[in-house]
């Protein structure tokens, strides 16, 4: 048996040839409890968690959960909602586990490793989402490293504050970035990164050396422009012994960030424009739609407003349909920010602050900072 796919626009569910559309407050309370399927939950958190922003009632979770067991009462077969009486209410997944890697063909297993590599490259967000969802149906199992940076990419950003199953180092690059992605007040990132940079020992390599590149675009957005240089120097060190094309690049986006914060337009559009080039070698879409926003953002500065409206909505587009919510986040609060600090556009300063205000609502980036500064305290 496959797995349940979802459409977050629809606010429809799939399964084998069968769809079934919700309303949106029953698709919300379905996603939160398959995603935490065989664990029990009592009626007061699934209102917190499902509905924070709301003031509904016990009776409100009722009322959803009878509707959700009448409208997908076909797929008992696959799990069922039950009640756990005195407590609240529990998914019950019912399918088999996948086959062990043990027993798995080595081959068909690297040939699915590549293949995701390829789609986290490419910047294909949907795709590794469709191969994950289809791990039993496919007979392997994904690499704990994916399993756990899906829920990244798909903004499942309560997963790595609640989840106890790995150490706190093994969180702490996740909940770095989503407490970066919250935070409007740059100085109180900085206090957060430094506090971060004292577990940098027990942090994977990869993760650590991602953060001290990040630190670059987290002084320069601060106004800690001496820091944001100096820490370039250690950045550039970072992605020199790495030979990576994908660092690179990131290393140019942290690089352009700290130009246009330093109203240095040229070296901006230089960095963008070598950045274009390899985007040509290597089709990443996630940095694709980053770089047109920068260009934007450039084309302000040269007073082009057409032009850097038209960029700056496509570049976003582009970012939104990798379905990498992380880096949609990023490139709106980049928007955001730049209109805001500086009187640009009036018209797309009030476009992108509510799209602000949205993605922080939907993934309630503001409860999320509080539980991440608790976590780490």
């Amino acid at each position: 048996m496959g797995i349940i796919s979802w459409s977050d626009e629809l606010f429809q569910v799939h399964y084998a040839d069968e769809t079934i559309t919700l309303l949106p407050k029953e698709y919300a309370l379905f996603h939160y409890l398959f995603t935490w399927k065989n664990r029990t939950f009592s009626r007061e958190e699934l209102l917190d968690r499902v509905w924070p922003l709301e003031d509904p009632t016990d009776r409100t979770v009722d009322d959803h959960i009878y509707r959700l067991r009448r409208k997908l009462q076909k797929w008992s077969p696959l799990f069922t909602i039950d009640t756990v009486r005195g407590v609240g209410y529990r998914l019950t997944w019912k399918q088999h586990q996948p086959p062990q890697p043990s027993v798995l063909n080595h081959e068909f297993a690297d040939t699915i490793r590549s293949l995701m590599e390829t789609y986290h490259g490419m910047g294909m967000g949907a795709a590794m989402q469709t191969l994950q969802a289809n791990q039993e149906v496919l007979g392997f199992s994904l690499d704990p490293f994916y399993e756990m940076y899906l829920h990244f990419i798909r903004g499942d950003f309560p997963w790595f504050v609640e989840n106890t199953s790995f150490s706190l180092p093994e969180r702490l690059f996740y909940l770095f970035h989503i407490y970066y992605m919250a935070e409007t007040e740059m100085e109180k990132t900085v206090h957060l990164l430094k506090r971060v940079e004292a577990y940098a020992g027990q942090m994977p390599p990869t993760f650590r050396d991602e953060v001290q590149i990040t630190a670059v675009a987290v002084f320069a957005l601060a106004g800690l422009r001496k820091e944001a240089e100096e820490q370039l120097v250690v950045a550039r060190q970072v992605v020199a012994s790495m030979e990576s094309k994908s660092f690179t690049l990131f290393l140019h986006a942290q690089q352009v960030l700290l130009a246009l914060v330093s109203n240095r337009p040229e070296e901006a559009e230089e960095l963008i424009l070598h950045a274009a080039a390899n985007l040509q070698l290597v089709p990443m879409q996630r940095e694709l739609g980053s770089f047109i926003v920068y260009r934007g953002i450039c084309l302000y500065m040269r007073g082009d407003r057409a032009k850097a409206r038209q960029q700056i909505d496509e570049g976003v587009e582009i970012i939104r349909a990798t379905k990498f919510i992380p880096h949609l986040i990023y490139a709106v609060k980049t928007v955001h920010f730049f209109l805001l600090t500086h009187p640009y556009d009036e018209e797309w300063l009030r476009k992108y602050s509510k799209l602000w205000e949205e993605l922080n609502r939907e993934y309630a980036l503001e409860r999320l900072k509080k539980s991440i500064l608790s976590a780490l305290s």
